[in-house]
């Protein structure tokens, strides 16, 4: 896709000037029709004016920067002078950078959705889509009422699955940062201790022995062999090919897989649902939510629907063609269809997913927090157990 800067008239006479995103000119001329607007001229946009900023936004900055970017526009207020306010009220730097830039540009004679679109890195496609559908038809405040709400249930979602890894990771964290102490401090003074009472060590204490040795003489190579393998993975996950891999491996793994699956659904058919009831065209939704389900096998499996919806099949029977998609959301979208109600079903069966993923989670907890703690207790114990097991030896040979 490549911006295309444009300058149109609507059928009454108005003058528009933004940036539209296409693969090539006549495409564009075709989506400024559609929305019936009338071209005057349409160029490449020049990648130099494209702004880029070093990091994104974070999702409560961009959920707050939303609702009240929706209360001004509710309480009527002129756009150029809404987004001045939002430059004060936005405390989030990248956001309130982007958003003074936007406003320069809306100056300028740019509409609100173009000047967003060349800041990718802040406002999603999704975002927008549905702002520009909101420009469109006249319904902006609702349009950003929808983006809020959309936000924020998937804040929601994330925060869950976040939450669910944290008491898993510090229990790991603190089992490992234990073993370390163990094998680093009180391990080496045992052995001592052993050399010098020249008592025959027990294989379980050898071992034990032997492994801190070796972890204390090569423990910056270890250091450095870990920190060095996570980047090599991270490196390899970037990659699509990596990335293929890794979203099947996710997929086909028992637990892990069906949670993911489920998020990535609920994803899909909430932002699928936003994008409709905004105004968005089924096409460009499809592609737009293929993009947030994080995991690249269901994001394949959206754009093979979209592209059978753009040979004249329906929503439903693409999706139904798709066997990595659950058969409810086919069937729910095949009623949605018929009733004129589809994003009213998508977003049922978003909540239905949503509430599924909470339920999955809680019970993945229940059943790790048990699990993780007889593990580490076995770990430790195993430890101490194997330095203690020559003085076991030695009370036990002077007792007999």
């Amino acid at each position: 896709m490549t911006g295309f800067r444009f300058k149109a008239h609507t059928p009454k006479g108005e003058l528009r000037a933004g940036v539209i995103q296409a693969t090539t000119a006549e495409d564009a001329h075709r989506m400024l029709a559609r929305q019936q607007l009338i071209p005057d001229s349409i160029k490449p946009e020049p990648k130099n004016r494209s702004f880029q900023l070093s990091r994104t936004p974070s999702h409560e900055a961009l959920v707050q920067f939303t609702r009240q970017f929706a209360t001004l526009v509710e309480a009527a207020v002129p756009l150029l002078m809404g987004l001045e306010m939002l430059v004060e009220l936005t405390e989030d730097r990248p956001l309130r950078k982007a958003t003074d830039k936007i406003r320069s540009d809306v100056q300028d004679g740019s509409s609100l959705a173009a000047a967003m679109r060349r800041h990718p890195r802040v406002f999603s496609e999704i975002y927008v889509n549905v702002v520009e559908a909101g420009e469109h038809g006249g319904t902006m405040d609702s349009a950003l009422d929808r983006l809020a709400d959309y936000l924020e249930r998937s804040l929601a979602v994330q925060q869950k699955v976040r939450a669910a890894m944290i008491y898993p990771a510090v229990i790991v964290l603190v089992a490992l940062g234990s073993v370390a102490a163990l094998l680093t401090l009180v391990v080496p003074t045992f052995e001592g201790m052993f050399a010098a009472s020249g008592v025959e060590l027990p294989f379980a204490t050898l071992l034990l022995v032997n492994t801190a040795d070796f972890v204390g003489s090569n423990a910056l190579f270890l250091v450095g062999g870990f920190l060095g393998g996570i980047l090599v993975l991270k490196a390899l996950y970037d990659s699509r090919p990596g990335r293929r891999v890794a979203d099947r491996v996710i997929l086909l793994t028992p637990v892990v897989g069906r949670l993911a699956k489920k998020v990535a659904v609920a994803r899909l058919a909430r932002t699928l649902s936003s994008l409709l009831v905004s105004g968005v065209p089924v096409l460009e939704a499809l592609v737009a939510a293929a993009r947030t389900t994080g995991n690249i096998h269901i994001q394949n499996a959206v754009l093979r629907s979209r592209g059978s919806v753009a040979m004249g099949l329906s929503v439903s029977d693409a999706m139904a063609s798709n066997r990595i998609l659950p058969t409810l959301v086919s069937q729910m979208v095949h009623i949605g269809e018929q009733t004129g109600r589809l994003p009213q079903m998508l977003a049922k069966v978003a909540d239905f997913y949503e509430r599924e993923v909470d339920t999955e989670v809680d019970g993945l907890l229940k059943a790790l927090e048990p699990a993780l703690v007889v593990l580490v207790g076995v770990l430790l114990g195993g430890i101490v157990a194997a330095m203690y097991l020559p003085i076991f030896d030695a009370v036990s040979s002077v007792a007999g």
